[in-house]
């Protein structure tokens, strides 16, 4: 039976990965900053000088790595804080999992934030970056230390840049396609900030899958995991008023500071490494999202 150790455990997707991990028979040791409740459960922060010992003492075979300060505006707030998880947690954690002698090294990225907004979408894992957010830059030097770090000492690594990403809306209860459904829900207007700002979306159960590909076939470099479908925020709102049957109208402000205005990742090499392809398109993921939500 493989040990995996998953960083962020009692986030959105760090706790979806616990599931289905624990569902396929890996032992599963949540680590996060947050007490869980569970027998494998760590309480503590990936700054902590005693992850060394506490990865140790586990003897995990793979670290997953969803722990992270994860808004771009909280970024731009506090960006020594952003440094420090995103930073030097993500290196003392690489440090303590070669330490710990882990085989296998899974990096959660962010590709939204990553790429240049003037590439040509969608977008390659090898395209230009441009930050506009400290928030993007420290993900970036994130999967620099385990791209370094793994590779200097043979171990092997995936680097998974995500686009958005969203599910359940009572589970998951963060990002605009939960502010959008949220908001017409409790008859309040929907605040759209940049109505041609455009990304893609993924769903968690198909984010799961590439997370599980990617235990069974280490890629040795990153991997988007996207649906590779372009749309708007405003053609995403009118998605989600026509399936709550809403009437109401957007309220329409400009795009804020520090997010990319157009992204969508390609995932061509995510299907030719990995053999993932996502299977639930954004229609039947609102879908299948609010039907929890009522």
């Amino acid at each position: 039976m493989k040990r995996v150790v998953v960083t962020g455990s009692e986030g959105f997707i760090g706790s979806n990965i616990v599931r289905s991990l624990t569902a396929r028979n890996y032992e599963v040791y949540s680590l996060d900053i947050a007490a869980g409740t569970g027998t494998y459960d760590r309480n503590l922060d990936i700054r902590s000088p005693e992850l060394a010992t506490v990865l140790s003492s586990i003897g995990p075979d793979i670290v997953i790595h969803c722990a992270a300060q994860i808004y771009v505006i909280g970024s731009l707030k506090d960006p020594t804080r952003d440094l420090s998880i995103n930073g030097f947690g993500t290196l003392n954690l690489v440090e303590a999992s070669i330490k710990a002698k882990v085989s296998n090294f899974i990096y959660i990225h962010s590709g939204g934030a990553v790429y240049d907004s003037d590439n040509v979408v969608p977008i390659n894992e090898d395209d230009h970056e441009f930050p506009q957010s400290p928030y993007g830059l420290t993900k970036a030097l994130g999967e620099g230390y385990v791209r370094i770090l793994c590779e200097a000492t043979g171990t092997k690594w995936s680097s998974l840049a995500l686009s958005n990403v969203f599910g359940p809306f009572l589970e998951h209860r963060k990002g605009v396609v939960f502010e959008f459904a949220n908001a017409i829900l409790q008859n309040k207007q929907v605040q759209i900030f940049g109505q041609d700002v455009t990304r893609d979306f993924v769903y968690i159960d198909d984010v799961v899958e590439g997370v599980y590909a990617a235990i069974k076939n280490p890629t040795l470099c990153r991997v988007n995991i996207s649906s590779a479908k372009e749309i708007s925020n405003f053609e995403l709102f009118e998605m989600i008023r026509k399936e709550m049957a809403s009437t109401d109208l957007p309220l329409i402000h400009s795009a804020r500071k520090g997010e990319i205005l157009r992204s969508c990742l390609n995932n061509e090499r995510a299907k030719e490494l990995i053999q993932w392809t996502p299977k639930i398109d954004i229609q039947s993921g609102i879908s299948m999202s609010l039907r929890k939500m009522k």
